[in-house]
């Protein structure tokens, strides 16, 4: 199958910029197979290798698979996430297993996808090909979040609406996102906005907005306001929430010497002023 007809070829260059650091001087690039195989000469997964399928009512066949990228400016010379604000110091790549065991093999995929772009995602696409037929087999549906650990434009250098329409078994992309505004050209593409300290108005193509909070905060604002929070922890597909504002509870940190930021963490009267005159 030639997957390399799913690739927006002409704006790869501009991926590659949205991916670079202009005050540093980026490492010299390596063979692929440097940065694809691993010390034993087997090649690294780029998806995710085990699915994960939610276990709420009602969408027990449906799951995400997804991409983890070396966070922000965790490679010197490459920033995944320009938007980024204080959540730098709590990302989810420092968390669980990604924080204890996979910061090689996360920083060893983001290299590749900016020297490799054009041959990365091909071989991206190939494991989705694959991951998503075994769900169709299965009679299960699934989603893919390419931004998992990053905020990067995968929509201007992939068909998603061709890529959903042909990969049997794949239902759609979604990601997170700190830009302010994008101009999505893919139908079967959902963007959630992922509100921070820095945010100063949720522009309105923004469907769905997610808050980092306190458990002792997420328990009383779910409590309080039903009709318009959500239990963004319950699961991670945000295409499929009824509400508009989704609350994260603060993950703890298992890299050593990175944490959660206080002030990216939002009060309880933080997120009530979203819906009640505040930003909108």
């Amino acid at each position: 199958m030639d997957f390399s007809k799913y690739i927006i070829t002409k704006n790869i260059a501009a991926f590659r910029r949205a991916m670079s650091d202009n005050k540093s001087t980026l490492a010299p690039s390596e063979i692929y197979e440097h940065y694809t195989l691993s010390s034993s000469g087997k090649r690294r997964s780029i998806l995710s290798g085990s699915v994960k399928w939610a276990k709420t009512e009602g969408l027990q066949n449906v799951g995400v698979t997804g991409l983890y990228l070396a966070p922000a400016t965790h490679i010197e010379g490459l920033n995944t996430c320009k938007n980024s604000g204080l959540c730098v110091h709590g990302c989810i790549a420092f968390t669980g297993f990604l924080g204890f065991h996979h910061q090689k093999t996360i920083q060893d995929r983001t290299l590749a996808l900016y020297h490799y772009t054009e041959r990365y995602l091909v071989d991206l696409l190939r494991e989705l090909y694959i991951q998503s037929f075994k769900a169709s087999i299965d009679d299960k549906s699934l989603y893919i979040r390419l931004n998992g650990t990053s905020d990067l434009p995968f929509y201007k250098v992939l068909d998603m609406d061709a890529i959903v329409s042909d990969f049997n078994g794949l239902v759609g992309f979604y990601d997170y996102t700190k830009y302010p505004v994008i101009r999505n050209p893919w139908s079967s593409y959902h963007i959630t906005y992922s509100y921070s300290e820095t945010t100063k108005k949720i522009h309105s193509m923004f469907n769905r907005v997610a808050i980092v909070v306190t458990k002792k905060d997420k328990i009383k604002l779910l409590n309080d306001h039903p009709a318009v929070f959500g239990d963004g922890d319950a699961h991670d597909i945000r295409p499929l929430d009824n509400h508009k504002f989704i609350l994260l509870q603060g993950k703890r940190a298992t890299t050593k010497d990175k944490q959660v930021h206080d002030d990216f963490i939002q009060s309880y009267d933080d997120c009530v002023s979203l819906f009640v005159g505040g930003v909108q």
